[in-house]
């Protein structure tokens, strides 16, 4: 046995779970060595481009690519008549009249940017000067850009849908007409909350290329799904799954935006295939990003409810639409979020809310982190705040009054098994010291605001199973190799997952490597969203490291002639669980399984697939997710009555998040999520001139929080140690960014009294509001 990997142990390094080891890929990040999709290179390489569309909405008559093909160093365009007019969606599962994009438009364009086509040559500037050449006639058709116009009968029709509606989700419990008649106390608010942009660092980049003498094609990308982007391209192409394999690479941030197949992904392959097997790498241009990419629905939200005197929470109506943009993509996902969320939250009997996801000819709406929980959780928890104080209560004391507690079914047959959001509320009003500051600091216009939240660990809404797959593999000289189909976007999969490997193989944690992403070599795995990877990839990793161990310890039962349930790998010994006494070293055993007597190769498999059930969309009923994660976040913030400038002086975020694989790695993660809540909150607002084209599409006007003014933070861990987890953990990703706007609002209404409906909160809105309030005081004398 060889023993470099032996000196390698550290203490710190055994039992993983629950420390913050350093990250698996770290070297490789901080030293430029780990590989991008851009950093993606071969021999003759071509340079891909996007034809789209310059108008908002057209019918297009003809296109004549033949000067561009005769352009000396292009290799290859391609249109729609060059595809299969396979038409592409992210719901087609549950809502197959969804799936109305094109990988290359043929008929008609629905915003400006729409695919009609794409070049490949030799480099940038000859593909860019080919675009110029081709010529592409159009009927320019009336457009339409606002969701609550496009609603109206006679709006401009974008697809076939009545009235540019997309999706209608009516969810409805029990009889909220009746009961709100019951109300001591009613009230109705609107909201609104814009559209957004992923901003990610990296922009999408791929490169294809076409293997002429198999047939079979490979896609190198920057992706949060490699397995939904190679069932989309199989699709498209008209190939067999088989025959397509999708590698992911490092990601520079995805946050929603990369986890479909674009027409970019479809048309690299696809040129390849045309120039003979030569690989087309395409990378959007910032203005592209903002532009063709994905981003998040601009949602107005309008929220009706009752209350009894003594805080009960009795009935709640109301009415989302969003705006979905020119296609479909994730928007029913997005809708049926923004509204059942809040049966995590509350206990709800009677409820009647109707979601709209309206077309627009604006660029699509698509899956940006927290998937409509972010709009929603702001119009929620601002009219919870709202409710109490229409009775008179403290909010705090109002949301413990009304908050699902462990152990019950919800009203939607969610089964909440561990929940801690009391304990989230408890810690994070003693740490903010709640009631001693608020109502209390007017004075100083200074305010405490507080909102919760909930999510899930994964959804069933997308296939007709969500198992994720991961294989453990130990060679002869002790290394570890962890295969799983997750998708490391940034957030640290692949190093908490490796943490669980060691944790259940019972190894320390400077043995594993980790492979992740890749269609060909890795077990499946649906993507990372949802806040899923570390329940249910985490999940499926525990069984492969336990399928693994136990395949050592039947080697080492049937030496020692003893029953293998004798045995164990503790902190890289096998140990007799009867005795605890040392058997031998994780080394020796593994000599052993490899010697001439066993010859056995340790490999170790395991599936998960939560128990779970979809949601019945007709009722509104399913239990979504394997379990439920739970948040309390307070913000304190001083306002400036003279210009309007909020200051956030600091944020508290208690998070119920099971267990901890890695602190360090989910305290980064919650104080990521507040930092792009921060940005929602103040600064971005992702708007459209007349004619759908984004007003701010790159970063000299769209506005983005910086390290720089982030204000205090501060993370609490709440484990409630999940049965259903691997080791107690629960998925965390994206709660912690759900109630931050709210809870600021709320805040700057403590302290200057004024209540923002529209986000983002800026001077001009605060200063309008405080003069708005100042006349309303004066008129009342």
């Amino acid at each position: 046995m060889t023993t470099t990997v032996r000196q390698k142990f550290n203490k710190e390094y055994i039992n993983p779970v629950g420390k913050s080891m350093p990250r698996i890929d770290g070297r490789g990040i901080v030293t430029g060595q780990i590989k991008y999709a851009f950093d993606v290179n071969f021999p003759n390489m071509l340079v891909g481009k996007m034809i789209r569309s310059p108008h908002a909405h057209a019918k297009i008559i003809s296109i004549d690519t033949s000067k561009a093909e005769a352009l000396p160093g292009v290799r290859a365009v391609i249109t729609a008549k060059d595809t299969s007019n396979i038409k592409f969606g992210s719901n087609e599962y549950f809502f197959p009249h969804t799936v109305d994009q094109m990988a290359l438009e043929s008929e008609k364009v629905r915003y400006i940017g729409d695919e009609i086509g794409a070049v490949a040559a030799v480099d940038e500037e000859t593909a860019l000067k080919a675009l110029e050449l081709i010529d592409v006639q159009y009927e320019v058709l009336p457009s339409v850009v606002d969701p609550l116009e496009a609603m109206k009968p006679g709006a401009p029709s974008i697809h076939e849908s009545l009235n540019n509606i997309a999706v209608i989700l009516p969810v409805n419990f029990g009889n909220p007409e009746r009961a709100l008649k019951e109300a001591d106390y009613i009230r109705e608010d609107f909201f609104y909350a814009p559209a957004a942009h992923m901003a990610a660092l990296e922009p999408h980049v791929c490169v294809g290329q076409w293997e002429t003498f198999s047939n079979k094609v490979t896609l190198w990308a920057s992706s949060q799904a490699p397995f939904k982007c190679r069932e989309a391209l199989a699709k498209t192409l008209k190939m067999d799954l088989n025959d397509v394999r999708v590698i992911k690479m490092a990601v520079g941030g995805g946050f929603g935006g990369k986890l479909e197949m674009l027409p970019m992904d479809f048309s690299a392959c696809l040129l390849s295939k045309k120039a003979g097997g030569l690989p087309v790498k395409i990378c959007y241009s910032r203005e592209e990003e903002f532009l063709a990419s994905r981003r998040k629905h601009g949602m107005h939200y309008r929220i009706k409810s009752g209350v009894k005197k003594d805080g009960t929470l009795v009935a709640i109506t109301g009415e989302v639409i969003a705006d979905g943009g020119a296609y479909c993509s994730y928007g029913p996902t997005v809708i049926a979020a923004a509204i059942m969320r809040i049966f995590m939250l509350y206990k709800i009997q009677h409820f009647r809310v109707t979601g709209y996801r309206v077309y627009t000819n604006t660029p699509i709406s698509g899956a940006m982190r927290g998937f409509g929980g972010v709009q929603a959780g702001f119009a929620i928890e601002s009219h919870m705040d709202m409710l109490a104080e229409g009775i008179g209560m403290d909010p705090v004391e109002f949301r413990l009054k009304n908050i699902t507690t462990p152990n019950m079914v919800t009203i939607n047959k969610m089964v909440l098994t561990t929940n801690g959001l009391k304990e989230c509320i408890d810690k994070a009003i003693t740490s903010a010291q709640w009631n001693k500051k608020h109502g209390k600091q007017k004075h100083l216009s200074r305010g405490i605001g507080i909102g919760i939240a909930a999510d899930v660990m994964g959804s069933k809404m997308y296939k007709s199973h969500e198992s994720a797959g991961s294989i453990v593999k130990v060679e002869e000289d002790g290394s570890v190799y962890l295969f799983t189909g997750a998708a490391d976007t940034g957030q640290g999969s692949n190093t908490a997952l490796s943490q669980i490997a060691c944790q259940e193989l019972g190894v320390s944690y400077s043995r594993i490597k980790c492979k992740s992403g890749d269609t060909e070599i890795t077990p499946f795995d649906t993507g990372s969203f949802a806040s899923r990877v570390t329940f249910i990839s985490g999940n499926a990793t525990v069984l492969a490291a336990r399928d693994a161990k136990k395949q050592i310890l039947e080697v080492v039962a049937q030496e020692l002639k003893l029953a293998i349930d004798d045995f164990d790998i503790i902190g890289e010994e096998v140990i007799n669980k009867k005795t605890k006494a040392h058997v031998m070293t994780f080394d020796k055993a593994l000599e052993l399984a490899y010697s001439f007597n066993y010859g056995q190769q340790i490999i170790g498999r395991g599936s998960y697939n939560p128990k779970t059930t979809p949601i019945d969309f007709r009722t509104g009923e399913g239990n979504v997710s394997g379990s439920y994660g739970f948040e309390a976040q307070i913000a304190e913030v001083e306002v400036n009555k003279e210009n309007g400038e909020v200051k956030i002086l600091k944020l508290w975020d208690a998070h119920d998040i099971g267990k901890a694989i890695n602190p360090q790695s989910a305290e980064g993660q919650i104080e990521g999520s507040l930092a792009m809540g921060l940005g929602y909150t103040f600064m971005e607002n992702l708007h459209f001139d007349k004619k759908g084209r984004p007003a701010n599409g790159n970063f000299a006007n769209y506005r983005l929080p910086r390290s720089i003014g982030t204000p205090p933070m501060e993370t609490i861990m709440v484990e409630t140690n999940d049965p259903e987890g691997p080791f107690g953990a629960k998925g965390m990703g994206e709660a912690a960014l759900l109630p931050t706007a709210a809870a600021i609002a709320n805040a700057i209404y403590d302290a200057v009294g004024i209540r923002i409906k529209e986000l983002p909160i800026t001077p001009e809105k605060i200063i309008k509001a405080l003069k708005e309030k100042e006349d309303q005081e004066k008129n009342k004398i």
